[in-house]
């Protein structure tokens, strides 16, 4: 999860009051406020990772909005469905998660999850209790905390000259991706003169606004492979009565996905029973 959250990062920092002082996030939202649109329940998005290897670790990431409904605090929101596989049409998927995600007009609040189902292939999908939920959103928030950009006001000590990182822009422009060619912000994360991350940022790809994301340095890549309005629930639910999840065994069920930061060695990890 830790790529997905990193994205989140940047396009949330671009919504923010830092808006008005970085010019790359500047950049972003007069791009974002140019026709993009508010999320919907049909809203879908695939996207193809490749870890490097000469393509030997290619692996599929899907994320739809499927359902609407009050949760428990009587919040408007979302079902939102992820899946992870090694086929773009998600056949045989390593990973289905459905996710009850509050919203705030029409801004979905990641961090506001209030129901969650796991499944994998040899495990039907099953709830998660209060407690094993907690401990998977605390888990996910340190997470998003660790891959947040940095912002010089918020460096505890400072860093060597050259040495902090630099988030800069470029104009927009018309890229190619697998799903066709769309509008987009060029961002880039830089160090001295290296650059640590790449992403393009779209108005026109739905959910994450993400087109594509680049990490040089470790030749690891994620683009849109395909997007669309139509999407349905592909999860098939256990009954109300079924077993949740316990705390004892939130980790073992959860989905280890493989961090984009860091070198891999295979596709995502089946869970564990």
């Amino acid at each position: 999860m830790r790529a997905t959250w990193a994205v989140l990062a940047v396009v949330v920092m671009a919504s923010s009051a830092r808006a008005e002082e970085n010019p790359a996030a500047r950049e972003v939202m007069s791009h974002m406020t140019r026709g993009a649109r508010n999320t919907r329940v049909g809203d879908w998005v695939t996207y193809r990772f490749d870890g490097g290897a000469g393509g030997q670790r290619v692996y599929y990431w899907r994320m739809a909005v499927v359902g609407e409904e009050k949760d428990k605090q009587g919040r408007d929101a979302v079902w939102v469905e992820m899946e992870a596989g090694t086929h773009p049409a998600m056949k045989s998927p390593l990973m289905q998660m459905r996710m009850l995600v509050a919203r705030e007009g029409e801004q979905i609040q990641y961090d506001a999850i209030s129901r969650l189902y796991v499944g994998n292939p040899t495990d039907r999908p099953q709830e998660y209790s209060q407690e094993a939920l907690d401990h998977v959103l605390k888990k996910m928030g340190q997470e998003a905390k660790d891959d947040k950009l940095p912002h010089p006001d918020e460096d505890k000590e400072p860093l060597p000259v050259g040495l902090k990182p630099v988030l800069r822009s470029k104009k927009e422009s018309r890229v190619m991706t697998l799903a066709g060619t769309v509008s987009a912000v060029q961002l880039e994360l830089v160090v001295k003169k290296t650059v640590v991350k790449r992403m393009w940022i779209s108005r026109e790809i739905p959910l994450m606004q993400l087109a594509k994301m680049e990490i040089p340095g470790i030749a690891h890549s994620m683009e849109v492979a395909e997007y669309g309005v139509d999407a349905k629930p592909r999860m098939v639910l256990p009954p109300p009565s079924a077993p949740k999840v316990r705390l004892e065994y939130a980790d073992s069920v959860f989905p280890n996905l493989p961090d984009m930061d860091a070198p891999q060695d295979a596709a995502p990890e089946e869970a564990s029973p």
